[in-house]
């Protein structure tokens, strides 16, 4: 096995002993059937349900190059203990995620890992040294993403963010399974 940095199991360990992997990404056509089958097999909700356009990011770049046309893509997020799962649905416009459907269907599209703001400029940097580019950034109120070009050595994308808990306004953002009178 050859890496460009290598490092013996030592160094491994305390290399990786407090990295936060933060959450695994899928991606499906149908967001809510995705859900629901979720909450149904799984037990695993509530989901909260955003959605992403040009008017509630305050950018978006695909390939280092800004989107500037009309873009929609929806998100749906859980909690497993302090593992955030994701689910995310393209709708319209230039994404990674519409193409990833496309070429490899519904599934795994990213696990991500926590970085503090200080430190995403180094990471990317180090990631870049390896022959790792950004594939997709954007950013959504204080929380900033980078999808690294990781696909092809490691089957999925790896995916670097500040994973801020937002505290949102309340029409910003929808619950499913919908919560009736008698559950609130």
């Amino acid at each position: 096995m050859s890496t460009i940095n290598a490092m013996n199991n030592q160094e491994l360990r305390e290399h990786n002993r407090n990295r936060k992997i933060y959450q695994i990404a899928f991606v499906s056509r149908d967001l809510e059937k995705t859900m629901r089958e979720w909450v149904d097999k799984l037990g695993i909700g509530p989901w909260t349900v955003l959605t992403f356009t040009e008017k509630t990011m305050a950018y978006l770049k695909v390939a280092d190059e800004k989107v500037t046309e009309p873009f929609t893509f929806l998100i749906g997020i859980a909690w497993v203990g302090d593992m955030q799962l994701e689910i995310v649905q393209p709708v319209n416009g230039p994404t990674i995620y519409e193409e990833f459907l496309d070429r490899r269907g519904e599934g795994l599209h990213h696990i991500k890992e926590q970085i503090p703001d200080d430190r995403i400029d180094a990471e990317l940097d180090a990631y870049r040294g390896k022959g790792i580019g950004v594939l997709q950034t954007g950013q959504f109120d204080t929380d900033v993403h980078y999808y690294l070009g990781t696909e092809g050595a490691l089957d999925f994308i790896y995916e670097l963010g500040n994973c801020p808990l937002l505290d949102l306004p309340a029409d910003m953002y929808t619950v499913y399974p919908p919560e009736t009178a008698d559950q609130a």
